[in-house]
């Protein structure tokens, strides 16, 4: 089911990357839960329909879209603060790279898919800009290939080679800990620098009203 309170949250976020990595620990540093397919394994082609973006009111294919290329999947298990904090900056961040060749997209899991939209409507202004936002057309469960698991809050695939370069299946998602090591393997699979503590902090600044 999807919950969140829009309540400002992008400065808390902000305020947290600029603190010490090393002060957190998170799910990440925990025996893992595992969720989707694992490093090394294939990434299979799956829908969802769009609500934001390009792809708004159409199916889309992240998977057949990347054709091979670099392309980050952000699976959203349950929506809050945390994980939609998190969707945001990984997103945006995946978004600036499209001209590297890099497809991504932020992809929502639900039983109630006209409850969802009408949250991702309502969320827009606090989601990533510059890529496709939908609803996985599989239900809550996601795509069935995929193995998804229902007890964490994201699971987050970074694929390269239609086979997956990094797995992120995190319980409590934290911008402080994960964002960096997301886009460190983003950058990574991409073959480029990765941010600066100073752009990760331009990344989450206050969407404009």
């Amino acid at each position: 089911m999807i919950r969140l309170s829009l309540e400002p949250f992008v400065l808390a976020v902000a305020f947290a990357l600029a603190m010490p990595v090393a002060c957190s620990a998170t799910a990440q540093d925990k025996p893992a839960e595992f969720s989707g397919p694992q490093v090394g394994e294939k990434l299979t082609p799956f829908t969802a329909q769009g609500v934001l973006g390009d792809s708004a009111g159409k199916e889309f294919d992240l998977v057949a879209s990347a054709a091979g290329k670099p392309v980050v999947i952000v699976f959203v298990h349950e929506a809050n603060r945390p994980s939609i904090g998190l969707a945001r900056i990984v997103g945006s961040y995946a978004a600036s790279k499209k001209a590297s060749g890099l497809t991504s997209g932020l992809i929502f899991l639900s039983a109630d898919a006209t409850t969802t939209e009408a949250f991702i409507q309502r969320a827009a202004g606090a989601l990533p800009q510059g890529l496709p936002v939908g609803i996985s057309t599989d239900g809550q469960e996601g795509p069935g290939a995929y193995g998804l698991n229902r007890k964490v809050q994201m699971t987050i695939l970074i694929g390269k080679e239609n086979k997956v370069a990094a797995n992120f299946a995190l319980v409590q998602p934290s911008a402080q800990a994960d964002a960096p090591k997301i886009i460190q393997a983003i950058a990574e699979a991409t073959g480029i620098e990765p941010p600066t503590k100073e752009e990760l902090q331009r990344l989450v600044a206050p969407p404009r009203r």
